[in-house]
């Protein structure tokens, strides 16, 4: 005997990791996402005074917005949904988990709502405030990573 071990891996362990993944990856960029915003959100004020400023500004912004972060919430989410049924792993952790990625998703929808406001009144708010949003961002993000380092097996 050579020792060799039998190494093939059945095809839906596979497909189960490359959605996981699909889906930390997704998480990832959404994360950031929710991150980097905030500064984007802050700067607008500072250039509105120059019309070519604000409208890089403003396509920068609506680029993270609608490029980056709606499709990776989107793969984000339906990727965990269907990893969820494919573990079946319904209890109190994933409730949990769940209302962590309600509070990303209400987070999401409020910085897309506040984008709209800023293109029409980019003066809304001082910079400072803007940068507020990190706050509940980062205790979002960081319940998520502690939720999933805590998961029960």
């Amino acid at each position: 005997m050579s020792g060799s071990f039998d190494t093939e891996v059945p095809a839906s362990v596979g497909a189960y990791a490359s959605l996981k993944l699909i889906h930390i990856a997704a998480v990832a960029v959404w994360a950031a996402a929710l991150l980097y915003l905030p500064g984007l959100f802050a700067a607008h004020p500072a250039r509105s005074h120059s019309e070519s400023e604000f409208k890089q500004l403003r396509h920068q912004t609506r680029l993270v917005y609608v490029g980056l972060m709606s499709p990776a919430a989107v793969i984000a989410v339906v990727s965990g949904t269907a990893l969820v049924f494919l573990a079946a792993s319904l209890g109190g952790w994933m409730v949990l988990k769940l209302m962590t990625v309600t509070g990303m998703v209400m987070l999401h929808t409020y910085m897309g709502r506040l984008m709209g406001l800023l293109y029409e009144a980019p003066e809304l708010r001082r910079p400072a405030t803007h940068l507020l949003l990190l706050i509940p961002a980062t205790l979002l993000i960081v319940a998520v990573i502690v939720l999933v380092s805590w998961k029960p097996v």
